[in-house]
């Protein structure tokens, strides 16, 4: 990394260090918003569930299909660990496709897009790629909550030459959120990770087209 990235890095988490140390619980909330997108959910062709929380993201996917906002639901390739080969742990793809089936989404509306992913730029290529052989109209992308202003920042730049109305739905944590996310290590972790993430990105990443 360079010394460059380094100190933005220091500096944001200089900054979010300083903030949970002085200012009052109503501006952590407003922070945590920052982050937040909820767009107005309409009928899509998709629903793409982006990696990470097999405890929250797929369950949110499957209410939004039960209510019939798309007919479709696709799921990225990821990468096996080494517990997952000895057959000690399922994978996170497995956690994701059960999930999915036992809240009510048909195995055959499930497609997992091909090729490995390990960010949410490479989800957002790999979904290029795909719409560049079934066009869509719309997709719905689910993530966790504090994960959505990154998330559509990103699939929009990416696909800014795909003819495809992107938006996202919220899937918000089980033991916390927004309004208290700083009481535990779980939600200050992840709250503390997604600030630093979003100004990096939006320095630092150049988002090609192709």
């Amino acid at each position: 990394m360079s010394i460059r990235r380094t100190a933005w890095l220091a500096a944001g988490l200089a900054l979010v260090v300083a903030a949970i140390l002085t200012v009052r619980e109503p501006l952590l909330v407003r922070l945590a918003r920052s982050l937040t997108v909820n767009d107005a959910v309409a009928p899509a062709d998709f629903l793409v569930v982006l990696g990470g929380d097999a405890e929250t993201r797929p369950f949110a996917a499957a209410a939004l299909y039960r209510q019939r906002m798309a007919p479709r639901v696709l799921i990225f390739e990821h990468a096996v660990s080494r517990l997952d080969t000895l057959g000690l742990t399922p994978t996170h793809d497995e956690l994701y496709l059960a999930v999915l089936r036992l809240e009510g989404v048909p195995a055959g509306v499930i497609e997992r897009i091909p090729g490995i992913v390990d960010s949410t730029s490479d989800e957002a290529r790999s979904l290029r790629r795909f719409l560049s052989a079934h066009p869509a109209r719309r997709v719905i992308l689910v993530t966790s909550t504090e994960h959505t202003r990154r998330a559509r920042w990103v699939f929009r730049r990416v696909l800014r030459d795909v003819s495809v109305d992107v938006r996202v739905a919220p899937s918000p944590h089980l033991s916390f959120d927004e309004t208290n996310w700083w009481r535990s290590d779980d939600g200050a972790l992840v709250y503390m990770h997604e600030f630093l993430k979003l100004p990096y990105f939006w320095l630092t990443y150049p988002w090609e087209s192709s």
